[in-house]
């Protein structure tokens, strides 16, 4: 499994706090470097976040779902864009978090169900 793919399945589905998380400006993607750990700022959502454990350059991030606060909440539909490519996660978010069963439509054209509990990768 190459580094960029497990980055970016990672990206989609890793992250630390609990649903009552205040967004730091300074744990924000903004002015960060790739391969940054931070919290992304939705484009469909100015002011909400989701997790982002694999920062690309010129990476942005959209999500058809609600947001609680600051952070992404609920089933929908995230999508990671960047250059001319884009993946693609199909679940719910707890907390800007992924969990629960996902399925992931990667930029390579392939296609994974995996199960998260709270952003981590679960045996469920």
């Amino acid at each position: 499994m190459n580094r960029t793919f497990l980055g970016l399945t990672v990206l989609l589905l890793t992250a630390c706090g609990t649903t009552a998380t205040r967004i730091n400006l300074v744990d924000t993607c903004e002015g960060k470097p790739a391969r940054s750990q931070c919290w992304m700022e939705l484009d469909s959502h100015p002011g909400c976040y989701v997790w982002n454990a694999f920062l690309l350059d010129g990476m942005t991030a959209s999500w058809d779902g609600s947001c609680s606060g600051q952070l992404a909440e609920g089933t929908g539909t995230l999508t990671y864009s960047w250059e001319d490519k884009a993946q693609v996660g199909r679940g719910s978010l707890v907390g800007g978090r992924s969990d629960g069963p996902w399925i992931l439509y990667h930029a390579d054209g392939r296609v994974e169900e995996v199960t998260y509990a709270i952003g981590k990768l679960s045996d469920r």
